[in-house]
């Protein structure tokens, strides 16, 4: 099961929207010069698209990017 999130051009706000609202987004961004950036999140990866772009990364290479850059701290 996958969440899905529309993050904002402000770049702090996020907010979580179902799949058929995502669906809409994408299809929207297909053509748009002005596309939205969206995200979705799965059990082992993370996605994030904007327009016809997109991007999956495993949530474990995600995390130890994080912790190297100090973003998340090491645990034990």
């Amino acid at each position: 099961m996958a969440r899905y999130f529309h993050l904002y051009a402000d770049g702090k706000r996020i907010r979580e929207i179902d799949v058929d609202e995502y669906l809409e987004i994408t299809r929207k961004n297909y053509h748009s010069k002005r596309s939205k950036r969206v995200v979705w999140v799965r059990k082992d990866y993370i996605g994030i698209s904007k327009g016809i772009w997109y991007a999956k990364v495993p949530l474990r290479q995600l995390l130890e990017v994080l912790k190297v850059c100090g973003v998340i701290k090491n645990e034990g």
